[in-house]
């Protein structure tokens, strides 16, 4: 979102946390981003709570700036709180429901300060959550995830097994509960004709997956963002099973009702034909033109699914339709647009 909003016009520093054993030499190549925003990192080190600890620091940075001056773009409650009580406008995104007694405390609040501009919401579902339970009134504005439009590169340094000339079938993301890794080594079972690839995961994840996994299925482990894309094109089909209850790997809350996956604008901008669950959230990006819908635990639809994808003519035009829809709303410099739309800047 700081590269799009850069690409806008807009003079953009990212303000943020820095966590871990040490800073990556060149985290815009390591994310793919270009260099046409300014990063101002805290670092810290992650464990609970993190978040309110760090916000001393936090305010330090912000005081540098002239309130009348600048607009706060942010997910995170903790600190768009700070902003908010410094006299900044500010635009808070939310991808999820209050999570705990705290974070509810902190919305309610945040939503009635005058110094909200907007609030952005990632789905139509979950737009109807905070309506349903805040006085949001008008201030609000539906924008789904997005994903890069992939530029050329030469993949050929990408690690990748010796494959054969059949399918290629995909997934690139977490192992975590929910996102249904069991299908996939389901699939790969019943389709021993086939390549699947599986890219992310922890190494315990996929040390676990591993040791029920049949020969045909690869686990690729984690590959920095910048080269994701390389692996989605060495697919054919991309599988997408999320399940009807979605843990994430933060809060442990199930995030099925509302998300918005920037795996789904990642696989439709890869133009490759995609499998997915069929999940009332998802039907608000994906239709039967653009994908194939399928109950999310039936594993013969998905193995159905797969065979029916070894028509050239059929993939294409699923991943034709997904990529068209994609550029025309779902691109990073389309939804910072989106977002900032009537907001004097």
């Amino acid at each position: 979102m700081c590269e799009a909003f850069g690409k806008n016009g807009h003079e953009t520093t990212l303000v943020g946390k820095q966590c871990g054993n040490g800073p990556i030499d060149d985290i815009y190549g390591y994310y793919g981003a270009q260099r046409n925003f300014e990063l101002d990192l805290i670092h810290c080190r992650p464990f609970k709570g993190v978040g309110i600890l760090t916000l001393p620091k936090l305010y330090v940075r912000l005081r540098r700036y002239d309130p009348k001056e600048v607009l706060i773009y942010a997910r995170d409650i903790y600190g768009i709180s700070l902003a908010v009580q410094m006299g900044f406008r500010v635009i808070y995104e939310s991808h999820a429901a209050p999570y705990n007694s705290l974070v509810r405390h902190l919305e309610t609040t945040l939503l009635k300060n005058p110094h909200l501009i907007q609030l952005v919401v990632i789905s139509g579902a979950l737009k109807a959550m905070y309506m349903s339970r805040f006085a949001i009134g008008r201030k609000n504005v539906v924008c789904h995830d997005a994903a890069t439009v992939p530029g050329p590169g030469d993949p050929g340094d990408l690690p990748w097994p010796p494959c054969r000339r059949t399918l290629q079938i995909g997934y690139t993301g977490h192992l975590y509960p929910g996102r249904g890794i069991e299908i996939i080594v389901d699939c790969a079972k019943c389709l021993p004709q086939y390549d699947f690839h599986v890219v992310g995961g922890t190494e315990a994840d996929i040390a676990f997956w591993k040791g029920q996994a049949p020969g045909n299925l690869y686990f690729h482990g984690f590959l920095q963002p910048a080269i994701t894309h390389h692996a989605r094109a060495r697919c054919d089909v991309l599988l997408m099973p999320y399940q009807k209850v979605l843990r994430n790997g933060h809060t442990a809350i199930d995030t099925a009702p509302w998300m918005s996956p920037m795996k789904m604008f990642e696989y439709m901008a890869s133009r490759k034909a995609i499998i997915a669950s069929d999940l009332p959230v998802l039907r608000e990006v994906l239709d039967e033109r653009k994908a194939v819908l399928l109950p999310p635990d039936d594993t013969e639809r998905w193995v159905e699914a797969i065979r029916r994808c070894e028509d050239r003519r059929f993939r294409d035009s699923l991943a034709q339709n997904a990529y068209e829809a994609f550029l025309a709303d779902y691109t990073w410099e389309k939804r910072a647009a989106t977002v900032l739309s009537g907001v004097e800047v």
